[in-house]
């Protein structure tokens, strides 16, 4: 590798991350980011000369993910037409829906109903994160415990509601957290 080829891998290595989060955001099917990553890289080193690598390549990086994602997108539909037609129909579907009135009322008031029924702690964790607009490490130091706690804490309360309204608004079972 030559010392055009080190510098250019290193620039890219730099900026992995910013690639994978532009990869993720043009990727709608599971597993592409990894594979639009890895071809940035490829077609990245193969033009390596053609950059000027003393500048910001984010710019440079975000086009090229956007193109080999539509790449990739278009070469995966191509495949699996099906899937494209079943992404079709539920696009159709959620634009035939806007014009109903909103469902929420009912949704909202599942929530409040299971949200009575969680534990005080679980209350107090949910009255500081959403309604006081608390951050994890604003919460841990008031409530004496770790950051990473308060974050776990949080997301199984969450779950428990996100059970608690799906019970609730599929089968109408009681709602109890």
């Amino acid at each position: 590798m030559n010392s055009n080829e080190t510098q250019a891998a290193q620039v890219f290595l730099a900026h992995h991350d910013f690639v994978k989060g532009v990869a993720l955001k043009y990727a709608p099917w599971p597993g592409l980011m990894e594979d639009i990553t890895q071809q940035v890289f490829l077609e990245f080193m193969r033009k390596e000369e053609r950059w000027d690598l003393t500048r910001d390549a984010r710019p440079l990086l975000a086009t090229m993910t956007r193109h080999v994602a539509m790449r990739l997108w278009r070469d995966r539909t191509k495949e699996q037409p099906e899937t494209v037609q079943k992404l079709a129909d539920h696009i159709r579907q959620l634009a035939e829906e806007r014009d109903l009135p909103p469902r929420y009322e009912e949704e909202i008031g599942v929530l409040r109903s299971c949200l009575e029924k969680l534990p005080e702690k679980s209350r107090d964790l949910i009255q500081l994160y959403y309604y006081n607009d608390l951050g994890t490490p604003e919460i841990a130091s008031q409530l004496e415990m770790k950051s990473d706690t308060v974050c776990r804490a949080l997301s199984r309360v969450r779950d428990k509601l996100r059970e608690c309204i799906q019970r609730n608004l599929n089968h109408g079972a009681p709602a109890h957290a």
